[in-house]
């Protein structure tokens, strides 16, 4: 009798073949724990990892399908938990921002810090991008370097930060959420501190940056509410002026309100006394 022969090699091929799952037969108590592998490179399917495990039996002894683990790409090319994988690329590091004041005022100094994590985080190039309001594009307004920690800052000077915008900065191929500086007008109101009850006075001021044809609004503390007494509209210099009488003696607490637009938030002057007497 002839003995049939087969080369070890074929063996070894058919030992390493993943075994597909095959359909339970009707009423059957349970699937046969098989290992499911997916194809090989080249089909678009990456390899498992780590390679699927036999799930443990149920409760009542019956067999349950083996735990498919998740398929992970290449390392450095995407995240993998421990037991998922996300197809967003990895991030190889992190760069924050943030703002001081914000809400600032117009005219006052900002500054722009916040550090970064990546390697290497000392000595990275950082740009400033700004984005005014009003405008539909972000600009590089500066740049500097990080520190040995990674951190950054940038000092805009008094007189560069006059209205709403929008900034972030760029780092080793990384960019920074975009952050929402918020400005106030400066508004300035004037006027006599002493005035005789029925004296015409003169209330003027200045609003900061221009808003020339705007209406700002005067405004008197009347218990613990404030009540418009005028609305004086801005000049084409920004300034404006409305003349006032009182007819009781006592304190008068005012401010002048700039209401706020696309380009400055709501606005408030300091609170101007004034005391009238008989």
């Amino acid at each position: 009798m002839r003995r049939l022969i087969i080369p070890s090699s074929l063996l070894f091929v058919v030992a390493t073949l993943c075994v597909l799952p095959m359909p339970s037969p009707a009423g059957a108590a349970g699937s046969v724990p098989q290992i499911i592998c997916p194809q090989q490179p080249g089909s678009g399917i990456v390899p498992c990892c780590p390679v699927p495990v036999e799930a443990p039996n149920g409760a009542d002894g019956t067999k349950s399908r083996p735990q498919i683990v998740p398929c992970c790409p290449q390392s450095g090319t995407n995240c993998c938990a421990a037991t998922a994988c996300c197809t967003t690329p990895c991030t190889p590091g992190s760069l924050t921002i943030a703002a001081s004041p914000n809400p600032s005022t117009a005219g006052r100094k900002v500054v722009i810090s916040g550090g970064l994590t990546s390697t290497p985080a000392a000595g990275a190039t950082v740009a400033l991008w700004r984005e005014l309001s009003g405008q539909s594009s972000f600009h590089q307004v500066a740049q500097t370097t990080t520190d040995s920690a990674g951190q950054y800052k940038f000092t805009l000077k008094r007189g560069t930060v006059n209205a709403d915008q929008q900034w972030y900065v760029t780092a080793n191929g990384l960019q920074s959420p975009t952050l929402d500086q918020q400005v106030n007008a400066l508004v300035d109101l004037a006027g006599l501190h002493s005035v005789v009850i029925g004296q015409a006075m003169l209330l003027g001021g200045h609003v900061t940056p221009s808003h020339a044809g705007q209406v700002v609004l005067i405004e008197q503390r009347k218990g613990s509410q404030w009540a418009v007494i005028a609305r004086p509209r801005l000049g084409q210099t920004s300034n404006y002026g409305v003349m006032r009488r009182f007819t009781r003696a006592g304190k008068v607490a005012l401010k002048t309100v700039f209401p706020g637009d696309s380009r400055n938030i709501r606005s408030s002057s300091t609170t101007l006394t004034i005391t009238v007497t008989p």
